[in-house]
């Protein structure tokens, strides 16, 4: 190592060619730091940042759409994937996606459609709803339920999706008090139930269920474009679990298309040469 290199640019001078020149300024003060500042104190930078946050229901229909459901074969129940499922499945494409994983962000284009669609019946059903219990109780303030005893569930998600998808389930606890009013009063009937709560459930379980479509296959775009052996298990796998031969859209597979919340791909490392 070169003798002038003071002891605080030494780490740096790892991911620097050998003979690159050394600037003592850069070494003593990274990220052009001003040098009013001590060195010591721009080397000591922030960690990984994280986030945490809480989701307050009151609705069974939505503390089980929290949880999920397991499977359970011999009574005929099939699973529900429920956002913690779908927090932990979609976390998994995200980091996919972010190795450029075609197959991941096809899983996060899907998931978007499913978020929207969602998303749009919730609120009209809402605006709906607001409007009859604001015109249709004359002469009656009635104020929407909510429950006695409140549960708040800790969340801590690494995709934002995950956050996105409790959003819609802090919508449908909304929603659903304001159902349970609305036939509290008189003014909703089994059918109209059954069309509001049941249908706004099953959008938003069909966002967290596409979640189980996508597989870890470790298959890149370079991979695909070679045609190697990862690419070839990739669309095994993919053949196996739908029954059938997934078509990836052209554009896609280029990298063009990719969901408007999605992450930047990471340029692939180098492997280390030995020798």
């Amino acid at each position: 190592m070169s003798e002038d290199v003071n002891e605080y640019g030494a780490d740096l001078l790892d991911d620097m060619e050998e003979d690159a020149p050394v600037n003592r300024l850069n070494n003593s003060h990274p990220d052009g730091a001003d040098t009013i500042v001590s060195p010591r104190s721009v080397r000591d930078r922030p960690g990984r940042l994280t986030t945490e946050g809480n989701i307050t229901l009151h609705t069974r229909q939505a503390h089980k759409l929290f949880y999920g459901r397991r499977a359970e074969p011999q009574k005929k129940i099939f699973p529900v994937v429920g956002l913690v499922r779908f927090a932990s499945n979609v976390g998994s494409i995200w980091a996919a996606s972010e190795a450029d994983d075609p197959y991941a962000d096809l899983a996060l284009i899907e998931i978007e459609h499913e978020f929207e669609d969602a998303e749009k019946v919730l609120a009209q059903y809402a605006k709906s709803l607001d409007n009859l219990l604001a015109n249709e109780v004359d002469g009656i303030n009635v104020s929407v339920m909510h429950s006695a005893k409140p549960v708040v569930l800790d969340l801590q998600f690494f995709s934002p999706w995950s956050y996105q998808g409790a959003r819609l389930l802090a919508k449908y606890d909304k929603l659903v008090l304001k159902c349970l009013t609305a036939k509290h009063v008189g003014l909703m009937f089994d059918e109209d139930w059954e069309r509001v709560v049941v249908r706004s459930g099953t959008r938003i379980r069909a966002m967290f269920q596409r979640s189980q479509f996508w597989r870890a296959t470790g298959v890149t775009r370079n991979d695909i474009a070679a045609n190697n052996q990862v690419a070839q298990r990739a669309e095994e796998i993919y053949a196996k679990h739908l029954q059938q031969m997934l078509v990836m859209p052209d554009d896609v597979l280029r990298g063009e298309k990719r969901a408007r919340m999605a992450p930047k791909v990471k340029p692939a490392q180098p492997l280390e040469q030995h020798g």
